[in-house]
């Protein structure tokens, strides 16, 4: 007789569940990287010029290519692999800049005197850079694909060719080239509005067709107070185009250049699309306001003949560092020390400025305090007409000194008399 065992089909389904989450934790482990990879940020070619557009034979020029991120901003994304009723959940953090490592130009032909770039480093959104090889034509004329090769960190290559015409009978096809021109003031001070203009020059030799700009702000600190979208049917080759926009900024608008981005996408004749991304850089500059925030003296009662210490709470009220505040006092007919130095203020602030004075007579000092300082926008002065008042001295404490020895008199000369009297 032959026994079966009750246990033999749960031990082999159990030793099927082992292998099957052993085989999703490998999957995981598989699909982690390349999940990472797909997600991570490149960068592709937003525009070329290859300088001049028809080289002779033996010629030098040169290929400028604009590298342009596709970096977003950074999210979270979680990778769940569920095995039964457990599961392995992997999270991960999408980069939120495209790091280049190294760009070449491959010649294909051309020969390239110049075409290695190492570590270039971040690009982010929105970003872009240009970069220039120097290459030769070779003796045979034709038209020739050199291709630049890019290096991305943690993501896919790309490679791109460049079309370059060696005195070739073969029109290249031609394309739009739009240059950005911009307008901006000189500096901004926070919470101020301010305007931009920017002109859209197509410098190519074809038109570029449904040409829309988007105009996106880096920060809170600045917010477009007319459309953040445009749009422009067609930019002929030579023409312009010139777009009007206002911005406001926020009072608490960190100092320094704040970045405004403009992406600009069109289409060519053949309907291949083309991006472009302008930055354009807002000066925001603070500006330091100076005033009085009290004054006080010591004594509080001033009479003729004090020492006074006389104290200036001087304030900035402004959005900038106030440096350099120096204090004086003018036209005060009073001696002692007329000046005071504070240093720098910072927005919000006030420093003391403290003046020794002898009040030397009695009556109503007019004065004019002086407030010099300098600021990002350079050296400033403030004037406040001010008043000092200088009481005369109190005739009651005299009066009560006289009384007290007149009494003394009179009872040292009443006890002399009466001493005489008995004598």
């Amino acid at each position: 007789m032959i026994r079966m065992s009750a246990t033999a089909p749960f031990g082999s389904i159990r030793r099927r569940a082992i292998g099957c989450i052993v085989g999703a934790l490998a999957l995981a482990l598989i699909l982690i990287p390349a999940a990472a990879a797909a997600d991570a940020p490149t960068v592709v070619v937003s525009n070329y010029t290859v300088t001049p557009a028809v080289l002779m034979p033996g010629d030098e020029g040169t290929i400028t290519v604009v590298l342009t991120s596709t970096a977003s901003a950074a999210v979270g994304s979680a990778l769940n692999v569920q095995v039964g009723t457990g599961g392995v959940n992997t999270s991960q953090n999408t980069p939120s800049n495209a790091y280049i490592e190294n760009v070449l130009l491959n010649g294909e032909g051309i020969e390239v005197l110049t075409g290695s770039y190492q570590d270039i480093g971040e690009l982010g959104p929105g970003q872009s850079i240009p970069l220039t090889f120097r290459i030769r034509a070779p003796g045979a004329e034709g038209i020739y694909f050199p291709e630049v090769w890019v290096g991305v960190r943690d993501a896919a290559g790309v490679r791109y060719p460049i079309p370059v015409n060696v005195n070739s009978a073969y029109a290249l096809i031609k394309k739009p080239s739009i240059r950005v021109e911009r307008t901006v003031p000189a500096s901004v001070d926070p919470g101020d509005s301010f305007n931009v203009t920017l002109t859209l020059l197509n410098e190519g030799r074809a038109s570029a067709s449904d040409v829309s700009v988007k105009i996106n702000a880096s920060s809170h600190a600045i917010t477009p107070k007319t459309s953040e979208n445009y749009y422009i049917p067609v930019l002929e080759p030579g023409g312009t185009s010139v777009l009007s926009m206002a911005f406001e900024t926020d009072t608490n608008a960190p100092l320094g250049l704040e970045p405004v981005f403009v992406t600009i996408d069109y289409r060519n004749a053949d309907l291949a699309a083309f991006r472009q991304v302008e930055t354009i850089g807002i000066p925001i500059v603070g500006r330091a306001e100076m005033g009085v925030a009290s004054i006080r003296t010591d004594p509080t009662r001033i009479v003729a003949g004090d020492q006074v210490d006389l104290t200036v709470r001087i304030e900035n009220t402004g959005t900038a560092d106030a440096k350099s505040v120096r204090a004086t006092i003018d036209d005060l007919d009073l001696p002692g020390t007329k000046e005071a130095f504070l240093g720098t203020i910072e927005p919000g602030n006030d420093g003391p400025a403290v003046f020794s004075l002898q009040a030397g007579r009695a009556g109503e000092f007019p004065y004019t305090l002086t407030i010099q300082y300098t600021d990002d926008y350079g050296a400033h002065t403030t004037k406040q007409a001010l008043r000092m008042i200088v009481a005369e001295p109190n005739p009651v404490p005299a009066i009560a000194v006289a009384a007290a020895v007149l009494i003394i008199v009179v009872v040292a000369a009443f006890l002399w008399y009466r001493r005489r009297k008995e004598e």
